[in-house]
């Protein structure tokens, strides 16, 4: 479901998931029980709770976010959801120091935010007579300014200690992972950094079901387990796709069509994508919906020309799969024309990437639950970040 806009802040769109209203759904049924238990809180101020809590998240997902734009990567948007935040980059460089930083800038954000506001919450403290931490504790669920600057610190805090875990999907994993690509390179790093995380998950989710007779820790252990593998086969399969070449993986579609040439002869053979060429050279792409439009809403008798595409770029048949990828997906486009030398030799499609797909993972094809495991893996990525 697409998130709901709630602006703009340095040209990137923030975005409220749908999932979001969950815990506004929480607060209005769960609150005020929740709240008397600790003092009478109202509704009004369970809402505030959560609003203060979702803030230092995205203030967390901006540190990421502008980081990672300093280092040219793109940033598409920023999503709140029912589990946190989602920032969406593109490709994220494979410097070491880069990924440190941009990982490291998240939690630096989180920890800059509460130093700013202790000296507010010390104030406060002073000012309404707390004392010692059992009083500070009471005070945190009460209305009032001292409650506010409370949650503020604390909220920061947890979200910058929580994402400096080494452990996959958290930002300590990947600042484990880039510090040990600089040694033995990113792929075994990142096996490395998965199963140090995985381990240490597993403890902490025993140790938490043992000791404090926890259910949510456990599950929580499960959740990073099942993360860090899903990150594990997605580097992988992304490092199997940059050795591959797309010219392997290209396909011949009889030289493509001239520009003089009529819409009614591009189609001779079926609705498709067709490059168009001229003496060898790519000119321009034909694609299946404008091709089908025009053909709908003019004579047939139109030429190729008059409805191609002039501003298509072309790969090599050298470039790597991963690469061209990224750049279908930069373009919005599901085709790219492939060529040797200047020289026109071939198409490659999202048909094609998909048998890619299906070669690396042949499981991915047949089993749904991959699929979905798949889609949980780009949103957690883009949570961790």
């Amino acid at each position: 479901m697409q998130g709901i806009s709630l602006g703009t802040f340095r040209g990137i769109d923030i975005r409220l998931h749908p999932s979001f209203l969950v815990v506004f759904l929480w607060v209005l049924v769960d609150w005020r029980r929740f709240g008397d238990q600790r003092g009478g809180s109202p509704v009004w101020f369970g809402v505030l709770f959560v609003v203060l809590v979702f803030a230092a998240v995205l203030a967390h997902e901006f540190g990421h976010a502008l980081m990672a734009r300093h280092f040219g990567v793109t940033v598409h948007d920023i999503t709140l959801s029912l589990i946190g935040g989602v920032a969406r980059m593109g490709p994220l460089p494979h410097r070491p120091g880069s990924e440190i930083a941009i990982a490291f800038a998240g939690p630096a954000v989180n920890v800059a935010v509460a130093v700013l506001v202790v000296p507010l919450a010390i104030l406060t403290l002073v000012l309404s007579g707390s004392s010692g931490v059992d009083d500070i504790g009471r005070q945190l669920f009460r209305p009032g300014l001292l409650s506010v600057v409370l949650i503020v610190v604390f909220s920061n805090l947890l979200l910058a200690v929580l994402n400096l875990v080494p452990a996959f999907p958290m930002d300590g994993g990947r600042i484990l992972r880039a510090v040990l690509a600089d040694r033995i390179g990113r792929e075994q790093g990142t096996v490395v950094a998965v199963r140090f995380g995985q381990v240490l998950a597993a403890v902490l989710g025993i140790a938490a079901a043992v000791w404090l007779r926890s259910l949510a820790l456990p599950l929580i252990a499960a959740f990073l387990i099942f993360a860090a593998q899903l990150e594990l086969q997605s580097v992988r399969i992304e490092y199997t796709l940059r050795r591959l070449k797309v010219g392997q993986f290209a396909v011949w579609d009889m030289g493509g069509v001239s520009p003089d040439q009529t819409l009614a002869w591009a189609l001779r053979g079926g609705p498709r994508d067709v490059v168009v060429t001229e003496h060898g050279k790519v000119v321009g792409m034909l694609w299946r919906n404008i091709l089908l439009d025009q053909l709908g809403a003019s004579s047939s008798n139109r030429l190729v020309r008059d409805a191609m595409d002039p501003t298509v770029r072309s790969v090599t048949v050298d470039d790597s799969i991963y690469d061209v990828e990224h750049r279908m997906a930069e373009a919005d486009r599901w085709a790219v024309p492939v060529t040797e030398d200047g020289t026109y030799r071939g198409i490659f499609t999202a048909d094609r990437l998909s048998h890619v797909y299906r070669q690396l993972s042949p499981e991915f094809s047949r089993n749904p639950g991959i699929r979905l495991s798949s889609a949980v893996s780009e949103f957690l990525r883009g949570f961790a970040r």
